[in-house]
C-alpha cells in the first residue's frame, strides 16, 4: 500500500508526467538522445530497502520512485547533476551524479517522536496527544536476542517497570512489576495481544512483535478497569504490508554457559570439616571420613549438574498483499536446553494475521497456534551440593547411581540429587490457541462500530513419573515402587467486545468519543490421577499400574466478567489535551448484588507549553508538555467461589465411642469480599530539545492499593483452624521514573551515526495497614526446619527480610554466660536480642543504558541494566553450604572460628548447634545491587551490490552476547534471584511475591554468545 501510495502522491506532484509500471519510469517529454541509465538502492538507517522513495533530476520534473526492495533505475542527461531523494519521515536528501552510474544511499529518518502513533486501549494516539504514561518498546529493538519468553526483554528498556528473570531456566516465566508491587496475591500485570487478554507472554514469538506498549498509570490503563491495577501491556504483532510477497528468515545459535561458578571443598576437606564438627559436638567420627575413607572418590556435582547447552531459534514468516488484503504468516522452532543437567524446553508456534478491506468494511484476523514442552529440572540448587565423598554410580543399585548410609557419612540424610534428577521422568505440555477475529464498519464518517471475537483455549497437561530406585536406606534415597501422577487442565476463555468510536474535527477541537460493551467467559476443567506400583520402570503409563486408586482429582471453574466503557479524548490545536474514562465491571468472582460490581474512573490532562505564544521559540527546547492524571484501578485476581463455602463430605469424627459419619467446613467464606481498589496520581513532563536530538521523559507517581485481600487466622477452637479472606490492608508505592534519549544529529552526511538510551527508576514500596485482626505476614520459608525469612507489616516494604543481627561471635564461654546465653559457647554467634527489620528485597532503584550505532553497512549496540540497594537472603550459600551439615561445604567453613583462629565472622563447626546459630539473621543478608552488560551486538549486512548478484532484498549476519559481565558483591551464583520459582517447573509461574530476594533454589544465569543471519527475499 505505501508503495502504491507514495506512487499516486509523485504523479499528482508531477502534473501532467506519466510514470511506467515499476520502478523503472521515466517522463514522456524527456530527451534520449545522451541518455544514460543509473541503477541503485535507497535503504533506511537499519540497511533494508525502503520502497517508495521519490527520486527526482533536481531541476526537472523527471524522476521515480523505489521499488518494494528499494531499488530504483532512472535515465539522466549529460547535463543533470544532482539527484534529490524524498519520503516522508526522513530527511530529504540530493546526491551529486557525475560520473558515477550506480548510486546507493541511505536515508535518515527524522526525528518525529511527537508524531509517532502508539497503541492505547482500544485504539491509537499520537505520542504528542498522549496524557497518560505510557512506554513502547518496538520489536526491531528485541531481534538479536534469545529469549523463550518475550516479558523479560522489557528488562532495564522501560521506566517504571521491573522484571526479574531468576535465573536462566528454559521456559521460565519472569515476574514483571509495573510501578511497584500493590497486592499480597498476583502482582503480574494485564497482558493484552492483539486485543485478546492473555494470562501471559510465555507462548508468544517474541519476533512476531512489532511493538508493546505498557500503560503504568491510571488514565492510560483504566479502559481495562478492574484487571489494570498492575499496569497493561498491550502487543501488537506483525501485519503485511501491500506489495509483492516478502520472505524473511531469521536463524539464531547459541551456547549457553553458567556466569559463575561457586567453590566447594574437595572430598579430603569435607572429611577434615565433618570430623571437626564432631569433635566439636563431642561426638566420634563417622567411618567414611575417617578410618574408611576413599581417597578414589572426589566428585564435582556442580560440574556435572552445570555445563554448556546449546539454544537455538529458527523464524520464517511471510507477508505481503495489495491495497484491500494484507497477510502475515510465520513460523518458529525454538530449542533451549538448560545449563543445569536433564533440563529443556522446546516451543512450536505458527502464526497467522490478516486484514482485509472493501468500501466500510475492515476485517482482521490474527491466529496464534503453540506447543510448549518443559522438562524442568526440579532439583536445581540440591544438586551441587551433595557429599563429595559419594560415588556418582552404582550398577548394582537399581537405577543405578550411588548413595551413601548416613551414619557411614556422618550426617542425618545423604541423597544423590543428581542421580534422581535423571531417574524423574517430567514433561509439562501447553497447547494454545489463542486469537481474535474483527468486523469493522464505519456506519458513517468518523463514526465506526467494531467487533472483537476473541478465544484463548489451552490444554495443560502435567507428567510426573518416578520409577522404583534405590541409593541407600537414608530418607528419599530409596522408592520401592514407582509412582505416576498424570493430569490434565483445559481452559477456554472467549471474550466478546462491541465498541463504538466517534471521531470529529470543529476547527481547531478535535475529539474522540468511545464507548463499549464487554463479555469475557471463562471454564476451566481438570482431571488427574496418581498410580503406583508398575510392574517394571518401561510401562509408565497409569493402566499399567497395580494400584491405580491412590488418588483421583477433578475440577471446574468458572468465571463471567461484563463491563461496560468510554472514553473522551479531546485537544484544542494539540495545545490543550484532555482525557476522560470511566469502566463498570461486573465479576462472578464476587457475591451478587452487593459487591458484583464496581465503577472505575480517570480524568487526565496535558498542556504543551511550547505551542503557547509566549514560548520562545528557539532551537534549544523544541516541544514541552506536562500532564497529570488521577484515576482508580481495580484488580480481581482472586480465586474463584471464595464467596463460597466448601464441605468435606466424608471428615468422620469420635462419638460414643466408635467413628461417626460427618460433614465439616474446609473453607469459611466472607461474603462481604470485593474488589482491591488502586488510586493513582501522575505527574510528567514530556521534553524534546535541539532539534529534537534530545527527548525527555519524567514522571511523579503516588499509587495506593486499599481493600488488599489478607488472610485472618480461624483459631482451631473455632471449629476450623483455618484462614479467612478479608479486604483489609493498604499498600502505598511512590516513585520518579525517568528516561533520556539522544539521536546524534546527521551533520553533513557523516557515515556514524548512533543514539543513546538511558531509564532510571525510583520506587519506595510500604505497607500503611494490614487492617483490623491481621497479623504480620510471615513467609519465606528456606529450610525443613520451618525457618522464615521476611515479614510484612505495618511501616515496612512487602517480604521484609526479619531476624536477629548477628553482633559478633562469642570468644568464651564466661561471655555468652554473662550475655544471659547459657546455650552459646565459645564460637557460637552472639546475637541481638529481638528480631528486627534486615532489609527489603526492593531496589532503591532500578537502572538501563541503550546504546546502538551504524557505520556503512556495520551496526553495534549495547546494552547495561542494573540495580541498587536491595539485600538477598542467601539462605543456599549460607545456611546450606556454612551453616547446615547435610551437604558439601563452601571454603568459607576452613574460616571457622577455632581457638586458635579467633578472628572470624564463621561461627565454630556443629552438627548438633545447641545455641540455634542457623536461626534466622542478618549472617543470610547480602548486598543485592548489580550492573550488567545485559546485551553486546554487532552485525554486518551485505552491500546493495552483492545482494543484487544473490538476488537477495537484504542480508546482515550478527554476533550477540548475553549478560557477558556482571559486577556484584553478592556471593551466590546470580544477584537476579526473583522469587523462588524452583527451576522453572511451570513456565507460567513467576513465583510467590513474598519470597522475592530469597535465594533457596534459584536456577543459576547464562552467559549466552550467539550467531544470527537475517534474510529477506
Amino acid at each position: 500500500m505505501r508503495y502504491l501510495l507514495y506512487q499516486l502522491i509523485i504523479a499528482v506532484a508531477f502534473s501532467g508526467a506519466t510514470f511506467a509500471e515499476g520502478a523503472r519510469t521515466l517522463l514522456p517529454d524527456s530527451p534520449v538522445g545522451n541518455a544514460r541509465a543509473i541503477y541503485g538502492q535507497v535503504k533506511d538507517g537499519l540497511g533494508a530497502g525502503l520502497p517508495g522513495v521519490s527520486i527526482v533530476v533536481k531541476g526537472t520534473q523527471r524522476g521515480t520512485v523505489t521499488d518494494e526492495k528499494g531499488e530504483f533505475n532512472i535515465e539522466t542527461q549529460p547535463e543533470d547533476a544532482v539527484l534529490v531523494f524524498s519520503f516522508v519521515g526522513y530527511k530529504t536528501l540530493e546526491e551529486t551524479i557525475g560520473n558515477r552510474s550506480e548510486i546507493s544511499v541511505e536515508m535518515t529518518s527524522e526525528n518525529r517522536s511527537l508524531d509517532e502513533v502508539v497503541v492505547v486501549g482500544y485504539g491509537t494516539q499520537k505520542r504528542r496527544d498522549v496524557t497518560g504514561a505510557v512506554g513502547s518498546v518496538k520489536g526491531s529493538d528485541l531481534k538479536t536476542v534469545i529469549a523463550a519468553d518475550a516479558s523479560s526483554l522489557l528488562q532495564g528498556r522501560l521506566a517504571g517497570v521491573t522484571v526479574q528473570n531468576g535465573g536462566s531456566a528454559p521456559g521460565q516465566a519472569p515476574a514483571v512489576v509495573i510501578r511497584g508491587t500493590g497486592t499480597f496475591g498476583n502482582d503480574q500485570p494485564l497482558y493484552v495481544i492483539d486485543g485478546m487478554i492473555a494470562a501471559s507472554m510465555a507462548y508468544i514469538n517474541p519476533n512476531d512483535i512489532e511493538s508493546m506498549e505498557v500503560l503504568k498509570d491510571a488514565s492510560a490503563a483504566a479502559i481495562y478497569g478492574s484487571r489494570a491495577s498492575n499496569g497493561v501491556v498491550l502487543v501488537t504483532t506483525k501485519s503485511g504490508k501491500a506489495g509483492d510477497v516478502k520472505i524473511s528468515l531469521n536463524i539464531k545459535g547459541g551456547i549457553q554457559s553458567p556466569s559463575k561458578k561457586l567453590k566447594f571443598l574437595n572430598a579430603r576437606q569435607y572429611a577434615d570439616w565433618n570430623n571437626m564438627a564432631h569433635d566439636n559436638d563431642g561426638q566420634p567420627h563417622a567411618p567414611g571420613n575417617d578410618s574408611k575413607f576413599d581417597p578414589t572418590i572426589d566428585t564435582d556435582w556442580q560440574n556435572l549438574e552445570l555445563g554448556s547447552a546449546p539454544m537455538t531459534d529458527y523464524n520464517l514468516s511471510l507477508s505481503g498483499g495489495s491495497n484491500t488484503a494484507k497477510y502475515f504468516i510465520s513460523g518458529q522452532y525454538f530449542n533451549q536446553k538448560g545449563i543445569a543437567t536433564d533440563s529443556y524446553f522446546k516451543r512450536y508456534n505458527l502464526r497467522a494475521n490478516s486484514v482485509f478491506t472493501k468500501g466500510r468494511f475492515k476485517f482482521t484476523e490474527s491466529l496464534s497456534l503453540s506447543r510448549g514442552v518443559n522438562n524442568p529440572n526440579t532439583y536445581v540448587g540440591r544438586e551441587t551440593g551433595p557429599l563429595p565423598t559419594m560415588a556418582v554410580k552404582n550398577p548394582s543399585n537399581l537405577g543405578g547411581y550411588a548413595g551413601l548410609d548416613p551414619a557411614f557419612a556422618g550426617v542425618s540424610r545423604v541423597v544423590n540429587w543428581y542421580g534422581l534428577a535423571h531417574l524423574d521422568d517430567n514433561r509439562y505440555t501447553t497447547d494454545q490457541i489463542l486469537g481474535n477475529i474483527g468486523l469493522e464498519y464505519e456506519i458513517i464518517d468518523g463514526l465506526k462500530y467494531k467487533l472483537n471475537v476473541g478465544l484463548d483455549y489451552s490444554v495443560y497437561r502435567q507428567y510426573d513419573f518416578t520409577p522404583a530406585f534405590f541409593m541407600s536406606n537414608s530418607q528419599e534415597a530409596f522408592q520401592q515402587q514407582a509412582t505416576l501422577n498424570d493430569s490434565y487442565t483445559q481452559s477456554f476463555t472467549t471474550l466478546v467486545e462491541n465498541t463504538l468510536t466517534y471521531n470529529k474535527t470543529l476547527g481547531d477541537h478535535n475529539f474522540e468519543v468511545l464507548i463499549g460493551y464487554t463479555s469475557q467467559n471463562g471454564n476451566a476443567t481438570s482431571l488427574g490421577a496418581t498410580a503406583a506400583n508398575f510392574p517394571s520402570n518401561d510401562l509408565r503409563v497409569i493402566n499399567a499400574a497395580i494400584n491405580r486408586t491412590v488418588n483421583t482429582t477433578g475440577d471446574l471453574q468458572q468465571f463471567v466478567l461484563q463491563s461496560a466503557l468510554a472514553r473522551i479524548n479531546y485537544n484544542y490545536k494539540s495545545k490543550y489535551l484532555l482525557t476522560a474514562t470511566i469502566r463498570r465491571d461486573g465479576s462472578s468472582k464476587f457475591l451478587y448484588p452487593s459487591n458484583t460490581f464496581a465503577t472505575f474512573p480517570s480524568v487526565s490532562l496535558g498542556w504543551r507549553v511550547s505551542e503557547e505564544s509566549f514560548f520562545p521559540k528557539n532551537a534549544v527546547v523544541n516541544d514541552l508538555k506536562v500532564r497529570g492524571s488521577y484515576g482508580t484501578l481495580g484488580s480481581q485476581n482472586i480465586n474463584n467461589y471464595l464467596t463460597s463455602p466448601t464441605f468435606n463430605l466424608t471428615s468422620d469424627y469420635y462419638f460414643a465411642g466408635g467413628a461417626q459419619p460427618g460433614i465439616a467446613v474446609t473453607q469459611y467464606v466472607n461474603p462481604a469480599l470485593k474488589w482491591e481498589s488502586t488510586k493513582t496520581g501522575d505527574v510528567g513532563v514530556d521534553l524534546s530539545m535541539l532539534g529534537k536530538s534530545i527527548v525527555i521523559s519524567a514522571d511523579y507517581f503516588d499509587k495506593t492499593s486499599s481493600n488488599v485481600l489478607a488472610n485472618i487466622p480461624i483459631p482451631a477452637y473455632g471449629g476450623g483452624g483455618s484462614t479467612l479472606t478479608k479486604n483489609a490492608a493498604t499498600i502505598n508505592n511512590k516513585g520518579f521514573e525517568m528516561a533520556v534519549t539522544y539521536i546524534k544529529p546527521n551533520k553533513n552526511d557523516n557515515d556514524f551515526k548512533y543514539s543513546v538510551t538511558g531509564t532510571f527508576s525510583a520506587i519506595r514500596n510500604k505497607v500503611i495497614s494490614l487492617g483490623d485482626g491481621v497479623s504480620p505476614i510471615i513467609a519465606g520459608g528456606f529450610t525443613q526446619q520451618s525457618l522464615q525469612s521476611t515479614r510484612t507489616d505495618v511501616g515496612q516494604p512487602i517480604g521484609s527480610f526479619y531476624g536477629y543481627k548477628v553482633l559478633g561471635i562469642y570468644q568464651t564461654k564466661q561471655e555468652a554466660t554473662e550475655d544471659g546465653r547459657t546455650d552459646a559457647g565459645a564460637g557460637d554467634f552472639k546475637f541481638s536480642k529481638e528480631q528486627t527489620y534486615l532489609g527489603s528485597p526492593f531496589p532503591k532503584f532500578n537502572y538501563g543504558l541503550n546504546f546502538n550505532a551504524t557505520y556503512k553497512n556495520f551496526d553495534f549496540g549495547v546494552f547495561f541494566q542494573g540495580v541498587y540497594g536491595n539485600k538477598i537472603w542467601n539462605a543456599k550459600g549460607r545456611f546450606q553450604y556454612i551453616l547446615d551439615y547435610g551437604s558439601n561445604k563452601s571454603p568459607e567453613v576452613l574460616k571457622a572460628w577455632t581457638p586458635q583462629n579467633t578472628n572470624t565472622d564463621i561461627p565454630r563447626a556443629t552438627q548438633l548447634d545447641p545455641a540455634n546459630n542457623k536461626r534466622s539473621s542478618s549472617f543470610y543478608v547480602e548486598d543485592g545491587s548489580y550492573t550488567r552488560l545485559k546485551n553486546v551486538t554487532i552485525g554486518y549486512t551485505l552491500p546493495a551490490g552483492i545482494l543484487r548478484k544473490i538476488q537477495v532484498s537484504n542480508a546482515r549476519f550478527y554476533v550477540s552476547g548475553q549478560n557477558l559481565l556482571t559486577f556484584t558483591k553478592y556471593k551466590g551464583y546470580d544477584p537476579e534471584v526473583g522469587r523462588n520459582s524452583n527451576g522453572g517447573s511451570n513456565p507460567n509461574r513467576v513465583g510467590d511475591l513474598l519470597n522475592n530476594g530469597v535465594d533457596q533454589t534459584a536456577y543459576p544465569n547464562a552467559r549466552i554468545v550467539s550467531v544470527g543471519i537475517d534474510l529477506n527475499f
